[in-house]
């Protein structure tokens, strides 16, 4: 099973590098000026960041109620 879980990852991981490296040869053949997509790039990372930080909060969240889960069981 260990095995299978590696290879995900690893296809996950080629993935998510093809798409990096994509996007910024997308960036540098860009046919706009770089203030322009220095614009874009810190909306973008804006974006990304509240995302991650509502992704956090809820992972955050969930867990919390999976230890008082937990501890209701144990202590029950």
């Amino acid at each position: 099973m260990t095995n299978g879980r590696n290879e995900m990852m690893v296809v996950g991981l080629s993935f998510v590098t093809g798409c990096v490296v994509g996007g910024i040869a997308g960036l540098l053949y860009a046919p706009q000026s770089g203030a322009r997509t220095r614009r874009q790039l810190a909306g973008f990372a804006e974006d990304v960041r509240e995302r991650a930080g509502e992704a956090t909060e809820q992972a955050t969240h969930t867990i919390q109620k999976a230890v008082e889960r937990g501890r209701t069981l144990v202590n029950a």
